[in-house]
């Protein structure tokens, strides 16, 4: 098998099977469609519908809201539809948290998908296949069905908690009845048991991990890591010693595999080269994207790009990463500084490497071929000096894109990727890596009590990003800094926050503005900038001071214990009778 099968053009028809091949797909020569006798008919062919399964895998690089616009990561700020769950006005009538499927409808979507897994897996046994070797490429075919399967239900089980477990398919004339939502542990026990399953059918599969994209043995078990690590922790029921210990055991044995590894980096461009790299080490699994073959779209440097043709388009600059955060990271030497509240001092020099990998700042040369020019967020701060192009000063330019935060987020972007005439990319997106299995180990390790243990993995990451070890002297705050800086942006932090339960926390504390200034030039022509952190937003006038705009970030507004749960839309519950609204009514 290569990489290229799991790029394919298919559609899946409501009323049957209608696959539409592409050149290169199989091998062999394109035919114009597959019946769904001929797709069941052939392993072949039910190997292409299960390739289309991939492609529908949601990605956050695909979003406009990611996961992260929920937290104290990144501020949406063309809202798309956020403001529904940051602002608490979440309901089974107002469901929605952003504007693409699985924002718009999580519960919809991934049952949808689940649906069609659930079919493959009914069909797939009494597919013939008569040649040696196709026992075992059955089996590597039901493996990834099953991972694909447990994957949505993790979703499903992280957004909603208590969710119906369906392991088969209905016909038209299904009438719901006596759907009902499963406790937390059931959902958890059977995501874990269909993981377990697809890590013993992919032990010999005919592909490793050179077949970037597919599901493997070591994807199973580090998804079953992520699955038992939400059910030890608080907001999933109450911690015990045997949850931990369960998660733990299954975060090692995705290290003992020896298959992953932490790439070294020297500096943090090195460091952000390996979230655009698919052959990356360290990666577990991945959504690739081919325009070629249809797998999907990458949309980020759409929402994250600067606005102005850095790269030969417009960026749109919706997602701004937070002061917040900016202000957390250590400098080189690992240790911390206060970040100033006014300053004219550039604030931000000698930070670990990781820092300038997540974070584009005002100054930072950014941009493709002729295209790369330095960022320009400031503001005028004097009669006379004019802002900078990349301020909403700048009238000349697309002044409604620019940050709000004082910030762009330069994680996952490619410097070396042109987007004239498109604004897709083909930059993977990395659902499984190595750091979230060290990390995962060392929080159990911490709860367990074996602190000297959790050490070792939290070190693998530091170390990894050129800083010094953690001593342990305040053990969580050490993992919780490395949690958030190396998963930074990936979707993590809104489910740690939630099943740490401190939400409530997190949104008790305003978002702040990064406000630069140029207030004059040196005797050498160089600009004079005074960087000031705004909590309520930031002011700004036209160049004739004729009037003014308090332009104020959204704060988070926690809705109570309700608020850890998205809610069952209001046409599920009427779908289903016995399927509870609960925390909503």
């Amino acid at each position: 098998m290569k990489l290229k099968n799991l790029y394919i053009c298919s559609i899946i028809a409501a009323a049957g099977i209608a696959l539409t091949s592409c050149n290169d797909v199989l091998d062999q020569h394109p035919l114009d469609s597959f019946t769904e006798e001929a797709v069941w008919g052939s392993l072949n062919l039910a190997e292409v519908y299960l390739n289309a399964q991939y492609t529908n895998l949601k990605a956050e690089n695909s979003k406009g809201v990611i996961f992260a616009s929920y937290t104290d990561e990144v501020y949406q700020k063309h809202k798309y539809g956020s403001e529904n769950y940051t602002q608490g006005y979440l309901s089974p009538d107002q469901s929605n948290i952003g504007w693409d499927d699985t924002t718009w409808d999580p519960w919809h979507d991934y049952y949808d998908y689940i649906a069609k897994i659930n079919l493959f897996l009914e069909k797939i046994d009494n597919v013939p296949g008569d040649n040696p070797g196709d026992d075992i490429f059955r089996d590597a075919l039901k493996g990834q069905a099953l991972f694909l399967r447990a994957w949505n239900y993790h979703m499903l089980y992280g957004l909603f908690g208590r969710v119906v477990l369906v392991d088969r398919t209905y016909d038209l004339d299904y009438t719901f009845g006596n759907e009902r939502r499963a406790d937390l542990d059931e959902v958890a026990d059977f995501i874990v048991k269909d993981l377990d399953e697809a890590a013993r059918l992919l032990e010999n599969a005919p592909y490793d991990n050179s077949d970037f994209g597919r599901a493997t043995k070591g994807a199973a078990l580090a998804l079953k890591s992520r699955v038992l690590i939400y059910k030890a922790s608080p907001l999933f029921g109450t911690p015990t010693r045997e949850k931990w210990q369960a998660a733990a055991d299954a975060a090692k044995a995705v290290i003992d595999l020896d298959q992953y590894h932490l790439k070294p980096v020297n500096s943090s461009e090195e460091y952000a080269a390996l979230f655009y790299d698919p052959t990356n080490p360290e990666v577990i699994f991945e959504k690739l994207y081919d325009p070629k073959y249809g797998a999907g779209e990458n949309i980020s440097y759409l929402h994250q790009a600067p606005m102005g043709p850095f790269n030969g388009y417009q960026g749109w600059g919706t997602l701004n990463p937070t002061h917040e955060v900016a202000a957390r990271f250590q400098l080189k030497d690992g240790s911390t500084v206060e970040f100033p509240e006014s300053t004219d001092e550039y604030p931000w020099a000698n930070r670990e490497i990781r820092f300038n990998a997540n974070y584009l700042l005002d100054g930072d040369m950014w941009g493709y071929g002729a295209d790369n020019r330095e960022l320009e967020i400031f503001t005028s701060g004097a009669d006379g000096i004019a802002p900078g192009i990349n301020s909403k000063e700048n009238w000349d330019s697309e002044w409604w894109n620019v940050t709000e935060t004082g910030y762009y987020m330069r994680k996952f972007l490619n410097p070396n990727y042109d987007m004239t005439g498109t604004k897709m990319h083909t930059t993977p997106w990395f659902f499984l890596r190595l750091s979230e299995i060290y990390l995962n180990y060392a929080e159990c390790q911490i709860q367990l009590g074996n602190n000297s243990e959790a050490l070792t993995y939290i070190n693998k990451i530091r170390n990894r990003a050129l800083l010094p070890d953690a001593t342990g002297a305040d053990i969580w705050a050490e993992y919780e800094y490395e949690r958030q800086s190396e998963l930074l942006f990936e979707g993590q932090r809104f489910f740690d926050i939630r099943r740490w339960k401190k939400l409530e926390e997190v949104y008790a504390q305003p978002l702040s503005v990064m406000n630069i200034t140029c207030i004059g030039y040196d005797e050498n022509g160089n600009r004079i900038k005074h960087y000031e952190c705004i909590s309520e937003g930031w002011v700004w006038s036209d160049a004739a001071g004729e009037w003014i705009i308090d332009n104020l970030l959204q704060p988070r507004r926690y809705a109570g214990e309700k608020h850890y749960w998205l809610p069952v839309p209001r046409w599920e519950l009427n779908k289903c009778p016995y399927l509870d609204a609960a925390p909503y009514e």
